[in-house]
């Protein structure tokens, strides 16, 4: 297994080596950086690009492969969990990638690689950049990808460390429509790292197969997780689209320890109690539909179990649904609503920590969110968000329940 991954990474650390570049600077904002969009027609001249990040919210995305773009984002948020003290800058993001072309009977490189600062901690606990440390107010850099790849026609291969194909919402935040995120997300691997192969078997069908390290584990990987990613994405019609992803994974670690590194850290962070080696199994379903040509609707699914890989009895189990209404009202400002539903449930009998039967989380959230752009190049995106949430013995009628309303408002210059 170590030999597979390594040699998937040495697959990216060849191409990168070999790879001069045109620079390409952006500045962007928060938040699964998604697979590089489509190259537009001026970016066909200049096959390597640099782009970068300067983010502090949320905001439209530049376009894509410019030779030279950035923007400037500010955000500030108050209320619940919040305390609006001061603005932030979560992101100063670099990017340098090639795409791969995909054309048929000919073999191609390429790679990509995304390196960031500020208050969003994408650091990987068994990696380099693990050990770079994050200072008093928050800030910190990350290695968010590092990956080469190899292309044949319609197959190709990425090797390295790249974003999780799991989840709807991005880590880039010009793919999101809030500057909050929904608890789901919070939930997710951010990163793996080892190999991910993908086909596009038609035009409308496409299919992910990846052998990896866990989650969230870089290159170090020094506990030996091992696992696979799984992935499909049908486009039915032309506005109708249905996708699935899957992680299995094997995660190691000594009792007693907090493994904040890897997807269930929240296990330890939300009941208090260590995790030892587990088995753990993720999936996201995502249908989206386009009702009209202004009006955009998609439904997000997600189910998550962890077990005992001594007993196989299971421990923890999570699950979410989530709502997605966009509108375009006109060609400079779009409304967006989010509603989710998320639950996860402590099945460890006897370490509860205090209650008398099961350890459960239930919440409900609402978003409400408005994009604006007064000209091309400037944006202002304020939210309002709801939450509610109830945790402890919730069949016992002995848990603690909380509420509370969140204001923010993001704004920035893309160029």
């Amino acid at each position: 297994m170590k030999r597979i991954l390594l040699l998937a990474s040495l697959i990216g650390a060849t191409t990168l080596g070999s790879s001069a570049f045109a620079y390409n600077y952006v500045f962007r904002s928060i938040p699964e950086t998604s697979d590089a969009a489509a190259a537009t027609p001026a970016a066909a001249t200049a096959p390597y690009a640099v782009d970068g990040s300067y983010e502090i919210g949320a905001y439209e995305a530049p376009e894509a492969n410019k030779l030279f773009s950035g923007s400037i984002v500010g955000s500030w948020a108050d209320g619940f969990g919040q305390t609006g003290d001061r603005w932030t800058m979560n992101q100063v993001w670099l990017t340098s990638e090639r795409e791969v072309s995909g054309d048929p009977g000919r073999i191609d490189l390429g790679y990509r690689v995304d390196a960031l600062f500020g208050t969003n901690n994408l650091q990987s606990s068994d990696g380099f950049d693990g050990k770079w440390g994050v200072s008093g107010d928050g800030y910190c850099a990350s290695l968010y990808q590092a990956y080469g790849q190899i292309g044949f026609g319609k197959l190709s291969l990425k090797g390295g460390k790249f974003g999780t194909t799991i989840g709807y919402e991005s880590v880039d935040a010009s793919a999101n429509p809030f500057a909050t995120h929904s608890h789901m997300f919070n939930h997710e691997p951010t990163t793996h790292t080892g190999g991910l192969f993908t086909l596009q078997a038609t035009d409308g069908f496409s299919i992910d197969v990846g052998l990896i390290s866990g989650i969230d584990n870089s290159f170090d990987n020094r506990r030996g997780d091992t696992g696979f990613l799984f992935g499909a994405n049908l486009d039915l019609a032309e506005n109708f689209s249905i996708s699935y992803a899957s992680e299995l994974t094997q995660n190691h670690s000594e009792l007693g320890e907090n493994r904040l590194g890897c997807s269930w850290g929240y296990y330890d962070d939300l009941f208090g109690l260590p995790i030892g080696d587990s088995d753990e199994y993720l999936q996201t379903v995502t249908a989206s539909v386009g009702l009209t040509d202004k009006f955009n609707y998609a439904f997000v699914s997600n189910y998550g179990c962890m077990s005992d890989r001594a007993t196989h009895t299971n421990r923890y189990s999570q699950l979410g649904f989530a709502n997605y209404f966009t509108y375009d009202i006109t060609c400079c400002l779009k409304a967006a609503v989010r509603y989710e539903y998320y639950t996860q449930w402590l099945a460890d009998e006897g370490k509860t920590l205090g209650t008398t039967g099961e350890a459960r989380q239930n919440i409900h959230d609402v978003s409400f969110g408005l994009t604006y752009k007064p000209v091309e190049h400037i944006f202002i995106l304020p939210e309002i968000r709801y939450d509610w949430v109830e945790t402890g013995d919730i069949k016992g009628k002995n848990s603690i329940k909380d509420d509370g309303v969140t204001g923010a408002v993001a704004c920035g210059f893309v160029f």
